[in-house]
């Protein structure tokens, strides 16, 4: 009885050994039946790791392409969030520097990385001091400008990579005067400014912020203009002007600019040649437009008269 009970024993253990490579088996069919290994493609951001308080990265890429493989069921949309891509800023030198972008997938295995190596500009963080000036914005009106500007502070320290600093020529302070016709003090967030006048980014402002006491001016400009001679009248009969000349042919004006632009030459008052019947001279005022301001308020024209034949 002893060899059957023990024969009995050895045949379950066998069976039960059988029995569960049977369900492992069966449960791997399953699971790679309705849960297989996938792959698939997330974008993620690119990490900058190992980047020290003084240096500044340029051009790097803010997100990278992952291709990861795993189960079907963990590659859900939130598995982007289980993958990190970063480049390895240790001890890597100033300058122009190309760099392989690592990724790792917590929960499966990383096929591929696109792109595999990033170009990005290494440099080291500098300051300079440069002087506040103000430029004027949101001026509807060409006629009005801000003059007696003072500025609080006179001087920014503007903080950033030093290749960017190198640019930079003045820091401004944009001041809106929109709907503005009276003086007005108003706070003005700071922008840096190249030699030409284009706004730089990617630097810090110390303070960001100016004071400015504005005083608004009505604009007055000065241009040469021609004179043009207005007759009136018929010369009498037999008789033509051979000859005009007007001393002097043009005149300075000073005037607002929305009047300034606009025009072309000033006209002289009418002359009535109806009495012309010889060469002479006249002095005629100027026909001036409402807020010009002439250098002269008259000319002389010169008439040569002669016969027709």
């Amino acid at each position: 009885m002893n060899f059957l009970d023990d024969l009995f024993k050895k045949d379950n253990l066998l069976a039960r050994i059988i029995s569960l490579v049977v369900a492992c088996f069966l449960w791997a069919y399953v699971m790679m039946e309705q849960n297989p290994v996938v792959e698939r493609y997330y974008e993620v951001p690119l990490q900058q790791k190992n980047v020290t308080e003084s240096m500044a990265i340029f051009n790097a890429p803010e997100v990278v392409t992952v291709q990861v493989r795993a189960s079907r069921l963990l590659l859900d949309d939130s598995a982007g969030n289980a993958i990190t891509a970063y480049i390895d800023l240790h001890n890597v030198p100033e300058g122009m520097q190309k760099l392989p972008v690592n990724a790792y997938f917590s929960k499966g295995d990383v096929v591929n990385v696109l792109p595999k190596e990033v170009n990005v500009l290494v440099d080291h963080i500098a300051k300079k001091t440069v002087p506040v000036v103000t430029s004027v914005v949101d001026n509807f009106d060409e006629d009005i400008t801000v003059d007696g500007k003072s500025v609080k502070p006179a001087n920014a320290v503007v903080e950033g990579a030093s290749s960017i600093l190198s640019k930079i020529d003045a820091v401004t302070a944009p001041v809106s005067i929109k709907d503005q016709r009276e003086n007005f003090q108003a706070e003005c967030i700071l922008v840096a400014l190249d030699e030409n006048g284009k706004a730089i980014s990617d630097v810090h402002i110390i303070p960001d912020k100016a004071t400015i006491d504005a005083v608004i001016v009505r604009k007055m400009i000065s241009v040469e203009l021609p004179v043009r001679v207005t007759i009136s009248g018929e010369m009498p009969e037999g008789m033509h002007i051979a000859q005009m000349q007007v001393l002097p042919e043009k005149v300075r004006i000073t005037a607002p600019p929305s009047v300034a632009n606009r025009l072309k030459e000033i006209n002289t008052k009418p002359i009535d040649v109806t009495t012309l019947t010889a060469s002479e001279a006249r002095n005629v005022e100027l026909e001036l437009p409402e807020k010009v301001i002439p250098d002269v308020r008259g000319v002389q024209v010169r008439f040569s008269v002669e016969r027709q034949n």
